[in-house]
């Protein structure tokens, strides 16, 4: 069977290399712009065709994180509502678009609008493909669960999303740019991220610790959620004074979720408490959004600068890349599910990038910023370039046990 035939067997197959290929070409990218911010070369790094905060946001938002997400949807979009499996010519062209996209973005990032026009029009017909892709597994399944139709809502949100962040670069319309970018963050993967933690952390607790209880009411869902929704609406509309309210709602209520969800029989399962250790990043991150927030109702100075957004980027969103899609990968390769030491390390390292870009952005002599900036950049490309050289080789080998997928 050739690499291309095996890696198409299964949707978590593709879409993980791919988001794999596309988060490593992201961030090394970003990587040597950053360091030519403060070195001064090379010099190409430095020289763009669109604001370095819109060509990050772009290629995160947009890209990296729904490549690896459609990956887990599609794998459990059937299984949660026994639904239809959805088709091969859906997933590979979802994939095969959001790749695409990376590599028109990063072209278009230097050499002008075109491309850069080009890359979001890739990712529209991406995100429309998966869209369509889950709406029929939904339509036509047996059982509609609620954690599928707030991840379709929210898939909505992020294809009128980046249709509109790509109106805002043809149109140079900062304020429709900042909303794509906001309405992805609030609308689109938070809402995707925690009903995939509301569904599947207390799920994996119950097959591994006897005697867990599972918890995850429909209201907590809701409730979250429309919280997300609201502060995104509120921001938007420039009514800051209730943004705090907002914020400390979603950090009581997301505290409450990561102590209820943990269990201490997860200790020695790596595998099961770094999903644990990932649902702990999104309370702080809704405490240093509350703090950030407050600040500015009650000084007029916004503190922390992007810390919140980065403990919600890379603590929350990219703790669970590695926990969730592990787990999954693991699973569905005929392989026992457990987290190697090398993963495990990958998983840590992600908490230090966490720890030093969050930091880099409370501490204020330039010369730490700096260290704290690089330092995590390059940890957050060690963890994951190890977990891809470990994994690339999985997804495109057949499943150990024999199996079909």
């Amino acid at each position: 069977m050739n690499r291309w035939k095996t890696l198409t067997l299964a949707p978590h197959r593709l879409h993980f290399f791919c988001g794999m290929a596309s988060l490593l070409l992201a961030s090394g990218w970003w990587a040597v712009h950053l360091v030519a911010r403060y070195a001064g070369k090379p010099i190409w790094a430095l020289d763009l065709q669109v604001a370095p905060i819109w060509a990050h946001s772009f290629l995160m938002l947009f890209v990296v994180l729904p490549t690896f997400m459609f990956g887990f949807l599609f794998t459990t979009f059937p299984r949660w509502m026994n639904g239809p499996a959805v088709p091969r010519t859906s997933y590979v062209a979802t994939a095969v678009l959001l790749f695409l996209a990376t590599l028109a973005w990063l072209a278009g990032a230097h050499y002008g609008l075109s491309l850069q026009l080009l890359a979001v029009a890739l990712a529209t017909a991406g995100l429309i493909t998966g869209l369509v892709a889950l709406l029929r597994v939904l339509v036509d399944a047996q059982q509609v669960v609620s954690h599928a139709v707030v991840a379709s809502v929210a898939v909505s949100v992020g294809t009128v999303s980046v249709a509109g962040f790509g109106y805002g670069l043809a149109e140079a319309n900062d304020f429709a740019l900042h909303f794509a970018v906001r309405a992805a963050l609030w609308g689109f993967l938070f809402p995707v991220f925690f009903a995939v933690c509301h569904r599947m952390v207390p799920f994996f607790s119950q097959n591994a610790v006897p005697g867990y209880v599972v918890w995850r009411p429909l209201w907590m869902l809701l409730a979250v959620v429309a919280l997300a929704y609201a502060r995104l609406l509120l921001g938007t509309a420039g009514t800051f004074d209730w943004l705090p309210v907002a914020d400390v709602a979603l950090a009581l209520l997301t505290a409450t979720c990561a102590i209820r969800w943990t269990s201490l029989g997860s200790r020695g399962n790596p595998l099961l408490w770094t999903l644990y250790a990932g649902v702990a990043w999104l309370p702080v991150a809704m405490i240093l959004q509350a703090t950030r927030d407050a600040g500015f109702v009650l000084t007029g100075t916004w503190l922390l600068g992007r810390a919140p957004i980065h403990a919600l980027g890379i603590g929350f969103f990219g703790s669970m890349l590695v926990a969730m899609v592990t787990r999954v990968t693991m699973g569905h390769s005929g392989r026992g599910l457990a987290m190697n030491r090398a993963t495990l390390a990958c998983f840590v390292g992600v908490q230090a990038a966490a720890v030093l870009r969050v930091s880099s952005e409370i501490v204020a002599a330039p010369d730490a910023v700096r260290d704290l900036l690089l330092g995590s950049m390059f940890a957050w490309i060690a963890a994951f370039g190890t977990w891809a050289a470990i994994y690339f080789e999985i997804y495109l080998s057949p499943r150990s046990d024999g199996k079909p997928g």
